[in-house]
């Protein structure tokens, strides 16, 4: 094939939105985690698809393994490269500056993002209280209106349109620069915290995510299975003695939390008891997408 949708997915927004890209615009869909074995890649498609989840979009914007995959493509300076945001809240505050940041990884690799898009699904932590103006919170209504969202990116990918006002989306993120710095050492303080490293330890963000793994709580309901090892799209966990361990290389994409047939792992950013996963994938699906 000429096209190929690479997503990043931990309780199935994004292996859902880039599985329904993949089918209509006739594209393989590939996990980043398959992606991710070899030291250099060659990507043998002419137009690629990013598809991934907002992350932390006031300090960072996305997982650290989208960054880790575009710097490992070899040829990314002749590739046609779309992206797919998703995200739980606001596209202006969210998305955007998660596709910003892209946008500017791609070019400093030697690359070009053409279009980039955002599709809004539930969060899956369902932590909407922070959000201080309205939003839908109803999650089989935001799934609902994804669809509609989805067609419109496929039929532009497909027409091999450039996304349209781009200067306001690369604006936008710049105007909300200062809030952003506002809430940076907040959030850092935080991940520390979770990373269980001093308060005055000068790690950067990068740093201290893969290490807020010492913050997940596995309970005595814990039967060994390996399901979580299995499911985590980055092979963070082991079993050893009948007990996942983690392996300090978190992306804190709750998949461990959300697939565990027990309910034995507790992601700490997530309420004791609340569980989401996209309706249209299955355990499967997330094991066969490893």
């Amino acid at each position: 094939m000429n096209k190929a949708v690479y997503y990043f997915s931990g309780t199935g927004n994004t292996l859902a939105v880039a599985r329904e890209i993949a089918k209509k615009i006739h594209a393989e869909p590939i996990p980043l985690a398959a992606a991710m074995r070899a030291e250099k890649l060659h990507v043998d498609a002419q137009t690629i698809g990013v598809v991934f989840p907002s992350y932390l979009a006031m300090v960072y914007g996305m997982p650290l393994i989208v960054e880790r995959f575009i710097r490992k493509i070899e040829n990314i300076d002749s590739l046609h490269i779309f992206a797919v945001c998703t995200c739980g809240g606001y596209t202006p505050v969210n998305a955007l500056p998660s596709l910003f940041r892209l946008e500017q990884l791609i070019r400093s690799c030697g690359g070009k993002l053409s279009a980039a898009y955002s599709v809004r699904l539930p969060m899956n932590n369902l932590d909407y209280g922070h959000i201080p103006i309205p939003i839908e919170t109803d999650s089989e209504t935001i799934i609902q209106n994804s669809k509609g969202a989805i067609d419109f990116v496929c039929n532009d990918i497909l027409k091999g349109k450039p996304t349209k006002h781009r200067l306001a989306k690369r604006t936008f993120p710049l105007l909300l620069t200062p809030l952003f710095l506002a809430t940076k050492k907040p959030v850092l303080n935080m991940l520390k915290k979770q990373a269980k490293v001093p308060a005055d330890a000068n790690l950067a963000y990068a740093e201290l995510v893969p290490l807020t793994d010492r913050s997940i709580v596995v309970n005595d309901d814990c039967t060994g299975c390996g399901i979580c090892a299995r499911v985590c799209p980055v092979g963070n966990i082991k079993i050893t003695d009948g007990k996942p361990v983690f392996q300090h290389r978190c992306e804190m994409c709750f998949a461990c939390d959300e697939w565990c047939p027990v309910n034995a792992v507790h992601h700490w950013s997530r309420k004791v008891g609340v569980k989401y996963r996209h309706p249209d994938v299955r355990l499967p699906d997330m094991l066969a997408h490893r």
